[in-house]
């Protein structure tokens, strides 16, 4: 049994995975999110205006007001595309979902994004880009 803990271990440190700055890197700069009205059954939709063969690491920021003032509980999501569908269970509980990270494996992600629920004239919710900016500016 101890032989077993002993490979087990050694498996896990041997698997670890060493990140280091790619330099085959294509930045995301922007990411927006679908104009269409949100019916709370499909997900909203965010693209990222990387390759779409590219696929991403996405760290969310779901944030219960608008104006950001507080901690979150990162959401870590991957994608195969430059798409990312935000489940239902979590944009009905937040009007704020920030986007902290978006980016292929090893490549920085210096921009952070939020996008903000409003109600329009037509009784439709829409998502709507509230913040971009450049991280420790």
């Amino acid at each position: 049994m101890k032989k077993f803990l002993v490979l087990a271990a050694i498996a896990l440190a041997c698997s670890e995975k060493k990140v280091g700055i790619r330099t085959d890197c294509v930045a995301v700069e922007r990411v927006t999110v679908s104009a269409d009205c949100y019916k709370d059954t499909t997900g909203l939709l965010l693209t990222a205006d990387s390759p779409s063969s590219i696929a991403l690491d996405w760290v969310l920021a779901p944030l219960r007001d608008t104006t950001g003032a507080q901690t979150y509980v990162p959401v870590y999501m991957t994608t195969t595309s430059n798409q990312l569908v935000v489940p239902d269970s979590l944009v009905r509980k937040y009007p704020k979902i920030g986007v902290a990270f978006v980016g292929a494996y090893g490549c920085p992600s210096d921009i952070y994004f939020s996008f903000v629920r409003r109600m329009d004239g037509d009784s439709c919710a829409r998502w709507y880009l509230q913040e971009r900016f450049v991280k420790g500016d």
